[in-house]
């Protein structure tokens, strides 16, 4: 039999009290060293042992995504810059490769690292995430 409160088993939906927590400003350094501001939803966030805001994984993806998309393309991305600008702009992995004018097995031996962008597809990722940003983007959860 198990002795643990209800509460301690639960699963599934955070409490009530932690969908309830109010957005929280956040600040970030970006490499070429400007300063990026975001909201972070509550709803990801939550508190450390010591008090202290903890992020929970959807708010970590949050922002990689919104890194992704305000960090210049002055240096070969990394693999998971790659997958953060892909996942911020709503595409799969085909859909990615055929607007940069790559096949989707290109785009996904990028995401492993296998395989750095050339400087063609390189100017063709800028130009995209450019376009992107320009128009407005809208993150998806």
């Amino acid at each position: 039999m198990n002795t643990q409160p209800a509460t301690q088993r639960r699963r599934g939906r955070p409490p009530a009290a932690q969908l309830a927590n109010p957005d929280l400003p956040y600040t970030m350094k970006l490499p070429d060293g400007r300063t990026l501001y975001v909201e972070v939803p509550g709803r990801w966030v939550t508190k450390d042992r010591d008090g202290s805001p903890a992020f929970l994984p959807e708010a970590v993806r949050f922002l990689d995504r919104v890194q992704a998309l305000a960090q210049r393309l002055d240096r070969p991305p990394s693999p998971g810059f790659i997958t953060s600008l892909r996942e911020a702009l709503g595409m799969t992995q085909a859909e990615f490769g055929e607007r940069i004018g790559v096949d989707k097995m290109t785009v996904s031996r990028w995401e492993r690292g296998t395989l750095r962008p050339s400087d063609e597809s390189l100017a063709a990722i800028a130009k995209l995430r450019d376009r992107a940003t320009k128009s407005g983007v809208t993150i998806p959860a």
